[in-house]
This record gives structure tokens, sequence and C-alpha cells, in this order.
């Protein structure tokens, strides 16, 4: 992952923490899609809808959970967030993001970070 890629998403994920969408919105392509672990009305199929939910998540305080991010290889990364503190929620949900371009295109949900890693593994 490029260095400078990897420091425009920690800014905006942080940015998404502090309330502003703005630095993340930025990192989202037009088409984004967003899958969650089970299909359903959380999956997104473009930058508006991804806003909307994370404004919906942010309404729920999934946004307070300390957030890791980890070097998937070349246009790949992932998010995990620790303590999210909510008992329908698993402990350490994780997020595969690809990028082209400098935009995230694909953003898949999976319950653990050690599902994201294996996930991401695969399809390298």
């Amino acid at each position: 992952m490029d260095a400078e890629l990897m420091e425009k998403a920690r800014v905006g994920l942080q940015a998404w923490q502090d309330g502003d969408f703005s630095a993340l919105e930025e990192l989202l392509d037009p088409h984004v899609e967003l899958y969650w672990w089970e299909p359903g009305d959380w999956d997104c199929h473009s930058r508006d809808d991804v806003l909307r939910v994370l404004a919906e998540r942010k309404q729920e305080g999934v946004n307070r959970a300390k957030v890791e991010l980890i070097d998937a290889g070349e246009n790949v990364l992932i998010s995990v967030s620790h303590t999210v503190d909510r008992p329908d929620w698993p402990d350490e949900p994780a997020t595969v993001i690809r990028f082209r371009d400098g935009k995230a295109v694909e953003m898949r949900q999976f319950k653990s970070g050690e599902e994201a890693l294996a996930a991401a593994a695969s399809q390298s």
C-alpha cells in the first residue's frame, strides 16, 4: 500500500470518528461498493449510500472504536475496529478496502480481522 494513500485513509477514518465526513468522502469513488458480512440493507452501491450508512453508524456510536489499519498489499488495506462495545456486534469487525487510482472502489466487511486478512490474501 502506498504510504501516502495509507495516511489519507487514516486521516479520513479519524475525521469520520470526529464527525467530519469530508476527508473520507474524498477517498471514495462515486461508484464505491460496500458489502456487509451478510447481504442486506447495509450493502451500498455508491458514495452517497456509503456516506448515509456511515452517518447512521456514527449516530449508533460505532465510530468510537479504536481503528487499526493494516497494509494488505498493493492498493488494499484492512480497517479493524477494536472495542465497539455493542452486544449485537462482533468484537473486532474488519473491512477490506480496495483502491484504484487513489479512490476506494470496494469495501467488504467481515466479522473479524482474521477473516478479512484471509479474504484479502485469497483475492491478491
